[in-house]
C-alpha cells in the first residue's frame, strides 16, 4: 500500500469526481485512475462506483475511509511534532538540576527566552538529587543538567559558577549569634543532614571523620527545602548550599570559615546522544554567557562573601 494512494483516495472521496480530484492533486486524471485501480486490486474490492456524472464510495470504500483519514491525520501530527522538535525557535528542552539551584535555573530559562526572543521554546525542568541527575542524563531521560561535574569522557560540561555551603541554624540557637563558624563548632550538635545518596553528605561525613567531629543526625532528606523547615522548627543545625531565595523563615545563615569547599556547578550534556537544535542553541547560549550562576548572584544582590 503506497502512502500516495491514501491521499488520492481521500481526495476523490471528498470531491466525488476524478477530474476535480486530479486538478486539486496536480496529477493527470489517467494517473489518478490508474493509481485507484492498483489500490483496489491490492485491497481486493471496489472502492468507488458511478453515480450519475460523478462517483461515490462503495460500502467497502465507506468502511475504509475513516481508517485512511486517521492514518493521514496521525502522519501529519507526527510531521508537525518533528518540525517543532527540530525548530530552534519552537522546540522543547528537557533539563534538570539540584533542588538548591531551582530559583537560578528558572531565572536562566526566562533570561534565555527574553534575550534571544525565542518565546516559543518550551522548557521542562525538574529538581533532582545527584544520583538521579547522573542516571537520567546517561539514560537520555534529560538532555541537560545543572549540577556538580560528572567525571566521564562522554559527558560534556561548561562551568557556570560556584555555590558555597553555609551553616543554617534556628534563629534562637546559640550559634545564630556568631558572625562565622568553624567545623569544630558542630561538635555534639543535633544535625539535620542530606541523605547518604548525595554528594554533600559524603563530603561532610569525610570532613567530620577527618576532624574527629561527632554530630547527632536527627533527620535526613535529599531536599533542601525540607531541611530548611526542620531547622526552622528548632530540631537541629544544617550545612546547606546558600539558599538562593533568601534566608528561610525562622533561621539564620552563618558562613563557615574552614574545611568547606565551594561547589562548582556545571551545565552538562551527553555527547553521545543527538541534541535537537533547540537544545544546542540553549547550550551554546549558556557557554557564551559565561558564569551565569555567579551573574545571577550579582543581579539578585546576593553577597556570598558576607551573609550577615
Amino acid at each position: 500500500m503506497q502512502l500516495q494512494w491514501l491521499y488520492y483516495f481521500t481526495t476523490i472521496a471528498e470531491l466525488e469526481h476524478y477530474t476535480k480530484a486530479a486538478y486539486r492533486l496536480h496529477v493527470s486524471q489517467s494517473n489518478l485512475s490508474h493509481a485507484m485501480r492498483d489500490m483496489e486490486n491490492e485491497l481486493g474490492t471496489k472502492l468507488f462506483e458511478p453515480h450519475g456524472r460523478n462517483i461515490r464510495l462503495t460500502k467497502a470504500g465507506e468502511l475504509f475511509l475513516p481508517y485512511a483519514l486517521r492514518t493521514l491525520d496521525t502522519l501529519e501530527s507526527g510531521i508537525n511534532t518533528l518540525r517543532e522538535y527540530t525548530n530552534p525557535n519552537t522546540g522543547s528542552i528537557n533539563c534538570a538540576g539540584f533542588y538548591s539551584i531551582e530559583a537560578f535555573a528558572t531565572d536562566l530559562l526566562i533570561r534565555y527566552r527574553s534575550e534571544t526572543n525565542r518565546l516559543g521554546v518550551q522548557f521542562q525542568y525538574g529538581s533532582q538529587g545527584w544520583y538521579d541527575l547522573q542516571k537520567n542524563l546517561l539514560a537520555g531521560k534529560v538532555e541537560l543538567i545543572f549540577c556538580t561535574k560528572i567525571e566521564a569522557p562522554h559527558i560534556g560540561a561548561c562551568y557556570i559558577g560556584s555555590h558555597p555551603l553555609v551553616a543554617l541554624v534556628p534563629e534562637r540557637h546559640p550559634l545564630a549569634r556568631r558572625k562565622s563558624l568553624k567545623m569544630k563548632d558542630f561538635q555534639g550538635m543535633d544535625f539535620v543532614a542530606f541523605d547518604v545518596s548525595g554528594q554533600i553528605r559524603k563530603q561532610l561525613d569525610q570532613l567530620f571523620l577527618e576532624q574527629d567531629i561527632q554530630v547527632n543526625v536527627v533527620m535526613e532528606s535529599p531536599n533542601d527545602v525540607i531541611l530548611y523547615g526542620v531547622v526552622a522548627a528548632g530540631h537541629g543545625v544544617a550545612i546547606v548550599p546558600y539558599p538562593l531565595m533568601g534566608v528561610p523563615f525562622g533561621t539564620k545563615i552563618v558562613p563557615i570559615e574552614d574545611g568547606i569547599r565551594e561547589r562548582g556547578i556545571y551545565l552538562q550534556w551527553n555527547k553521545e546522544r543527538y541534541a535537537a537544535p533547540a537544545v544546542e542553541y540553549f547550550k551554546n547560549y549558556v557557554i557564551r554567557s559565561g558564569d551565569v550562576l555567579n551573574q545571577y548572584f550579582q543581579r539578585k544582590g546576593i553577597a556570598l562573601a558576607n551573609t550577615e
